[in-house]
């Protein structure tokens, strides 16, 4: 299974401030006009190349209304001249870049859902992962703002002229440590995100014919039920023509405790079949001959407790004293008669029921190619 981060820094929607540093920071040197044209031109390349660029496309939000009050202060500029004092400058372009900002943050809950139902649609989770990204950024944003104009507003209070240096650091040099902040406290959140994901298991999310449209965490194969398909494997295990089956473990979703073949697991993301099928057969039967084992058939499965997509593959033991392994010692071989015996009385598992047809034709035609 890949190792690789989880969330890369296309998700740290706070680089769509760029464009606001890089005026705030040309203001030094030039044309306060020209430090908005040049912001306003970064911004719109940034955004051409966030939607056209290669790689997963990630929308930033916040980039996008970031190059937008550039290009409008662009226009008012071109019209009207310059829109504040030099001095004031940086403050302005902080206050117009947070008043979007605010406006999402304040309307989060409702952003966050049209994202998520967009999710569901397109069976995407890239729609909420940047959706949570940009409310995580929008709240260091305005955490770390507010503090700024908390400092702005006690000195005003106080008695005196502010000084040349307090002048200084609370309206030049804080506006773009806002942003700057913002964007290494983002990124830090980002690696700490991934450092802690970095050993959690994905699970592979796959359409009917088996093709990888995504991942979700392991855990959410279990809670969210039925909402994805997910990839299974089903290994059952045959002996002189008998099926060896046992209790499935309580702690699993679908028919805990109803009578089973042994082996069951779900594919890993980045996990081949034969990769999922060794780690498998190794954990139940350890010394078992996986060069027995053979394909059966792949089929949908769907209840309301479970999607999913079964690869079913049956392993011929030859030496019984594999099954008594103390993994799959509470199991044991069962004749035909004595499944069919038990079927239709809510004794077998809904997927074993499924399958049994099946199994007993592969298994009886094996058996009768055994005898010549």
């Amino acid at each position: 299974m890949s190792k690789r981060g989880v969330l890369s820094s296309k998700f740290n929607m706070s680089l769509g401030f760029i464009p606001v540093i890089v005026s705030i920071i040309l203001c030094e040197f030039i044309t306060q006009d020209i430090s908005i044209y040049i912001g306003a031109g970064v911004g719109a390349l940034y955004s051409l190349y966030t939607l056209w660029g290669k790689g997963a496309r990630i929308p930033n939000f916040l980039l996008y209304c970031t190059t937008g009050m550039l290009l409008l202060l662009s226009l008012t500029t071109l019209i009207f001249g310059d829109c504040s004092s030099r001095e004031m400058f940086p403050l302005t372009l902080e206050i117009s870049t947070l008043i979007p900002v605010i406006i999402i943050f304040l309307n989060r809950k409702r952003f966050l859902a049209h994202q998520i139902s967009q999710s569901q649609k397109c069976c995407k989770q890239l729609f909420a992962q940047r959706a949570e990204s940009a409310i995580v950024t929008t709240r260091v944003v305005v955490i770390i703002a507010f503090l700024h104009f908390l400092g702005v507003f006690i000195t005003i209070l106080l008695p005196g002229p502010l000084s040349e240096t307090s002048r200084d650091v609370l309206f030049r040099y804080c506006p773009p440590a806002v942003f700057i902040l913002s964007i290494l406290f983002n990124q830090f959140g980002i690696l700490y995100f991934n450092q802690v994901m970095e050993h959690t298991a994905f699970v592979p999310i796959v359409n009917t014919k088996g093709d990888v449209i995504g991942r979700s965490l392991a855990v959410d194969a279990i809670n969210k039920k039925n909402e994805y398909i997910n990839p299974v494997v089903r290994i059952a295990v045959s002996h002189n023509g008998m099926l060896y089956l046992r209790p499935r473990p309580q702690r699993c979703i679908l028919d805990r405790g109803k009578t089973d073949i042994p082996m069951e697991c779900y594919l890993l993301y980045g996990e081949t079949l034969e990769q999922g099928i060794v780690r498998l057969v190794r954990q139940a039967f350890p010394q078992a001959p996986i060069q027995d084992l053979q394909f059966n058939i792949m089929y949908h499965f769907e209840n309301k407790v479970t999607n999913r997509l079964i690869y079913l593959f049956i392993l011929d033991v030859e030496d019984d004293n594999l099954l008594r392994d103390k993994q799959v010692k509470d199991g044991k071989l069962w004749t035909f008669q004595q499944i069919e015996h038990n079927l239709g009385k809510n004794f077998f598992s809904c997927c074993f029921e499924n399958e049994y047809e099946h199994l007993k034709e592969v298994i009886c035609t094996r058996e009768k190619y055994k005898e010549f």
